[in-house]
């Protein structure tokens, strides 16, 4: 018999009769497989974008979390070039910015390498660009990210 596997992880779920597995595994393999489902935030900046400005500081996780990517939406759009906003991470910018192309509305930038925060981190938010002839305003930041997982003793 062939397994199937749960959708976000990829965890195999042992076939209906493998009485070795089925019933202590089967209902662990679907909540654990929860783990893998984004989640997400999201914060309004309801003025024009300001390069350098600290628009966000305050978010402390309540447990420990991975950010996976950032969604950019404006508004009114920049235009010029890119506007780029960057994760703080205990009030230090981490140079990997989330990316609203020039004249875009939308996007989402899944970031280079994903950053972790602990229960005890607090995650702000930057602006790092923004477009030259018109800033960007009206901004909405989406935070997409992934809990950790919790390990036993």
């Amino acid at each position: 018999m062939a397994n199937t596997f749960t959708t976000n992880l990829n965890i195999a779920i042992p076939s209906a009769g493998d009485l070795n597995w089925q019933n202590v595994y089967s209902d662990f393999v679907e909540a654990t497989d929860d783990l893998g489902n984004l989640l997400c935030f999201t914060v309004t900046v309801p003025d024009t974008a300001i390069n350098g400005v600290v628009f966000y500081d305050g978010y402390i996780p309540q447990e420990n979390i991975t950010v996976k990517a950032i969604g950019l939406f404006a508004q009114v759009v920049p235009d010029g070039q890119d506007m780029k906003v960057d994760i703080l991470k205990n009030g230090t910018n981490l140079n990997n910015p989330a990316t609203l192309t020039d004249g875009s509305q939308f996007e989402k930038t899944v970031l280079g390498s994903s950053i972790g925060f602990l229960g005890t981190d607090r995650l702000g938010m930057k602006f790092t660009q923004v477009g030259s002839v018109v800033a960007g305003d009206k901004v909405v930041v989406t935070i997409y990210y992934q809990k950790e997982a919790i390990f036993g003793s």
